[in-house]
């Protein structure tokens, strides 16, 4: 810029500042643009130009809105309370709390002594001591006056001593009236009488619908119940896997998303009518918020044989059932109208191999009801007495025919398969196996691992406490387990051996050296 100067009107000089001509050749570009741009798009406007559609008119809908009132439908009383607060409330003194003491064996936990060379003749390296396990945070259900109480059988198993603690705080001491592990069943019973309004009452759970309401009570680790709600989500449901271990044998579960948490096993599944529909047992730890509970109608059946004499028979047939696939219709030419269940094993001395049945064949009817799912065959054979006769049809080599057998008692030949005076007898040094790729194989998880995978150590034998479950055996006496052809080749050769026997394992993923001193 530039200063300068000139004279007003009155011939007084000011001082003035000059703006260069450059400055004002900008200012008119930019002015002369921006009109440019403006032009341009108020022609584009006018040139795309629409016509407007004109309104219809559409007629005039009579809607009227009402909000609702905020106490009202079905799901609260006058007061406006939920009916599940009226449950709870008559639930809460039927639910008990339930401590067990339990006395184990254990090695004691002391580093390693270089002077203790017991393992290295099959002694184990120290002396066993015993300690108490206190397992709590169970539920129980009252069921009559005289004090017996339903719970879990898995809550009592080999419990020494029993604690019930009621609603009231009150503790009593129980005692174990009879179990049934094959339901999860246990019956105990505390030596003080209760009120009318501690017995739970009992709904019928053939009835129950899916949808319908489901509410989980417990009272988990002695300090207050609890309760969840949710809904029956499903029937029926069996083959479930719990707590990663093979459930119970006889599996009808009811299914809900009513949570049940850790401590609520036990307890009651209540309907909306405060009935008891089913006893908490499980939760599933890969589904979240599903849990099972037994139906009550299944466990009345079990309570009844336990209040009278402490034990529960069922009729016992001795065979392994499968479903009747698709491919096993295809392979033995069965036609698709014939329902029932495949005969896969026949048990040796039992009454289908007294009675003539064999692997292969089909049952189709017990009693002329027809038989069409594994589980239904199981259920209805355990309803018989042992020493019922029944009648089955039979199919064989595409011809049904008419059988018929003596059942015998299920729970005499459990214990005496499971005694481990017979089992010691039975597996060789008390160490039962299988291959790894059978079903035992897989639930261990060692399928694919060449060798035989330990299934089971039998108390008391010279294997206890040394070999554990889901140890894979590799080696034995210098020869390679790759089978169980390979490992009753090495029983054979060494069973009459009175030295310790050295066994290489793989144990968690590590070659681990055990030797067995027979006897």
């Amino acid at each position: 810029m530039t200063n300068g100067s000139y004279f007003d009107e009155d011939n007084n000089q000011t001082n003035v500042t000059k703006k260069p001509d450059s400055m004002n050749r900008l200012k008119r570009v930019v002015i002369t643009s921006l009109f440019a741009v403006i032009c341009v798009a108020a022609g584009f406007m006018l040139g795309t130009r629409r016509e407007t559609p004109k309104p219809v008119n559409m007629p005039q809908t009579d809607y009227h809105y009402t909000p609702p009132s905020p106490y009202s439908g079905p799901l609260v009383d006058e007061e406006g309370n939920s009916p599940f607060v009226r449950v709870a409330e008559t639930v809460k003194p039927v639910v008990v709390n339930i401590t067990a003491e339990k006395t184990l064996e254990d090695y004691p936990s002391i580093p390693f002594d270089i002077f203790d060379w017991g393992p290295l003749f099959g002694q184990p390296q120290h002396e066993r001591r015993r300690r108490p396990l206190i397992t709590s945070g169970g539920s129980g259900i009252i069921i009559d006056r005289e004090g017996y109480i339903l719970t879990n059988n898995h809550l009592i198993t080999d419990a020494d001593e029993i604690t019930v603690k009621l609603a009231d705080q009150s503790e009593h001491s129980a005692r174990i009236i009879g179990t049934d592990p094959e339901t999860d069943i246990a019956l105990i019973k505390i030596d003080s009488p209760v009120s009318e309004e501690m017995v739970a009452r009992f709904g019928d759970s053939d009835k129950i619908r899916i949808g319908e309401w489901a509410i989980a009570v417990g009272n988990p680790f002695g300090l207050d119940w609890t309760v969840t709600v949710g809904v029956i989500s499903a029937r029926g449901r069996s083959n479930l896997q719990l707590g990663g271990e093979i459930g119970p044998a006889y599996q009808d579960f009811i299914q809900t998303d009513a949570s049940i948490n850790f401590g609520n096993s036990g307890g009651p599944l209540i309907n909306i009518r405060g009935e008891v529909i089913g006893i908490n047992t499980a939760i599933n730890a890969q589904g979240q918020g599903i849990g099972f509970a037994i139906p009550a109608k299944l466990a009345f059946k079990v309570l009844e044989q336990l209040k009278a004499s402490g034990e529960v028979h069922r009729g016992y047939l001795g065979i392994y059932p499968t479903e009747l696939s698709e491919i096993k219709r295809e392979a033995l030419g069965i036609d698709e109208d014939i329902m029932g269940i495949f005969v896969d094993v026949v048990e040796e001395g039992t009454p289908a191999d007294k009675g003539g049945l064999k692997g292969g064949e089909v049952i189709t009817e017990i009693e002329g009801r027809p038989i069409r799912e594994v589980k239904d065959f199981r259920f209805l054979i355990a309803d018989y007495p042992p020493g019922t006769f029944v009648e089955m049809t039979v199919l064989h080599k595409g011809k049904l025919k008419e059988m018929k057998f003596k059942l015998g008692d299920r729970t005499e030949y459990i214990n005496r398969a499971e005694s481990p005076k017979m089992k010691s007898e039975q597996y060789w040094l008390g160490i039962e196996v299988a291959s790894t790729e059978s079903p035992e194989g897989r639930r261990l998880g060692v399928k694919g691992i060449k060798g035989v995978v330990v299934v089971s150590v039998i108390r008391g034998s010279p294997a206890e406490g040394l070999m554990e479950t889901g140890d894979v055996i590799v080696e034995i006496g210098g020869i390679e387990i790759e089978s169980m052809d390979d490992y009753d080749r090495a029983e054979e050769e060494l069973k009459k051996r009175e030295k310790a026997i050295p066994f290489w394992v793989n144990r968690n993923g590590r070659r681990t050296f055990i030797p067995i001193r027979p006897g």
